[in-house]
């Protein structure tokens, strides 16, 4: 019985509280590995050499050290291994920079659930690289053995004279010329067929075989008989026998070769293209969503939990003036404390993701609906399949915790609504996540630049799936999320 042979994980970390988080998160997505931890210069390299990793992970910033120089490290002794950058200070313009220059992809330590994903799909871009270059090695030994057949059935062979006579020519060059084989076949005959602009190379090629006997494969254009403009890749060389001296050689037709190269190459830049400005739109929301993060958190501390205990302080410093007070202040400073804890753990659970093995995507979403319920007067109807639904990833689950939570922010801060309703279902291995609601609504067009659908977009990409927005101004607004089912046997 044949097992699977775990991924040979390496991490660059030298912060071990940050180590502990990722390792947790990689045990937590069921990811076979086996880890080696180095937090230097010296270990990575050693490293690199005697532990040979599948994939490797890397801070950004380390004492003495950094991932930029990691990654050039590991692209002298196995650049085929994929460099995935974990930090939790990298910028936009450094992440695009170091996607651009080759690492493979970058996580951000706030958002270590995306790990997991990055990596299966690292692996499998290496995977399909190597099977690519084996592939391609196949085509080219295919390629060679294919030569000598191309020779007799699709290759024109020619022979001339010394003074240019045409002493016998093949059936196939005929076909190439798309000419009659009635009609005799002269070396004018065939200049004439050759393109205006590309005489020249045929010309030179041919002082070149008289001259030195021999010449390289020259390539360049014919017009046929009938008009058909056709790539040909001509060689040719100088023979000396009893019978005197002639030249012989070949013409193939590499039409279809040379217009797939070129179709090969238009289609290479557009996909880079595409690709580069695929990476900029995933980090500038990623960063966008980070910040955004950090300034809501900065302004529930400065402007509630801040106040509270600025309040508690005047409270405890009053009781020592006032000792007939003293009694009253401490249990006031007492409930504005308890205040204050309850503020964070409400700032604090919005930020730690549920623990979706325990809990499960339903459980989770209606715990965000009830604490939803309890400060907002809207009517939220929740419909799902939960047996259907059970057995998805957790990361996955998580993704679609996170964007019921980022629809429902967005609800409550622009919508101005009276009933949300969410259905959960799956068919087909695809999930469907529908959020509808009643309010104001909104142009998609101009909406969809917002920060919290590019945010909703950025999560569902990562699982290949697609967002449809409808909406218009006073139509309320309905987003349908459709993502291929991951389910744990497989992931």
């Amino acid at each position: 019985m044949s097992t699977v042979k775990p991924t040979k994980l390496l991490i660059l970390e030298h912060d071990e509280n940050d180590l502990e988080l990722l390792l947790y998160e990689l045990k937590k997505g069921a990811l076979h590995f086996i880890p080696k931890i180095v937090e230097n210069k010296e270990q990575f390299g050693n490293a690199l050499v005697d532990f040979c990793p599948d994939i490797i992970l890397s801070d950004y910033s380390l004492p003495g050290f950094d991932g930029v120089s990691a990654f050039r490290m590991k692209q002298e002794i196995c650049p085929d291994v994929p460099f995935i950058i974990v930090s939790g200070t990298i910028g936009e313009e450094n992440a695009v920079e170091l996607i651009k220059n080759g690492v493979t992809d970058y996580a951000i330590k706030d958002k270590l659930f995306t790990v997991i994903p990055k990596i299966k799909r690292a692996l499998n871009e290496a995977n399909e690289r190597m099977e690519k270059a084996v592939a391609e090695q196949d085509l080219r030994n295919s390629q060679r053995q294919l030569a000598e057949a191309q020779r007799i059935s699709k290759i024109g062979s020619w022979e001339l004279g010394e003074k240019g006579e045409v002493i016998a020519c093949s059936d196939e060059l005929y076909r190439i010329l798309d000419m009659g084989e009635d009609t005799p076949l002269t070396y004018e005959l065939f200049l004439s067929f050759v393109h205006p602009d590309d005489k020249d190379i045929v010309l030179k090629a041919q002082q070149k075989t008289v001259e030195t006997g021999s010449t390289e494969p020259v390539q360049f254009r014919i017009i046929s008989a009938t008009g058909v403009e056709k790539y040909i890749e001509g060689r040719g060389s100088r023979r000396l026998d009893a019978y005197g001296i002639s030249f012989i050689g070949t013409c193939q037709d590499v039409t279809e070769k040379v217009k797939a190269e070129q179709q090969l190459a238009s289609y290479s830049e557009q996909i880079a293209r595409e690709r580069e400005e695929h990476q900029r739109k995933l980090v500038r929301a990623s960063i966008e969503s980070q910040e955004r993060e950090r300034a809501e958190i900065g302004r529930e501390l400065h402007d509630n939990i801040n106040q509270i205990l600025a309040v508690t302080k005047a409270y405890i410093e009053a009781s020592l003036q006032e000792k007939d007070m003293q009694e009253e202040l401490a249990q006031r400073s007492i409930n504005n404390l308890q205040l204050a804890i309850n503020e964070i753990r409400k700032i604090s659970k919005s930020l730690v993701p549920p623990v979706m093995d325990k809990n499960g995507l339903i459980d989770s979403v209606q715990d965000l609906i009830e604490n939803i319920r309890l400060v907002n007067p809207f009517a939220i109807n929740f419909m799902y399949e939960k047996e259907q639904l059970r057995n998805i990833t957790p990361q996955q689950q998580l993704a679609l915790y996170r964007i019921v939570q980022e629809q429902f922010n967005n609800i409550i801060k622009h919508a101005q609504a009276h009933n949300v309703s969410i259905e959960l279902f799956e068919k087909n291995n695809f999930i469907d996540l529908w959020i509808k609601d009643d309010g104001k609504g909104f142009d998609p067009k101009e909406r969809r630049k917002g920060v919290g659908l590019s945010n909703i977009l950025s999560r569902i990409e990562l699982f290949d799936g697609k967002l449809e927005v409808i909406s218009s101004k006073g139509q309320g607004c309905t987003i349908k999320v459709h993502v291929p089912k991951m389910s744990k046997e497989v992931a």
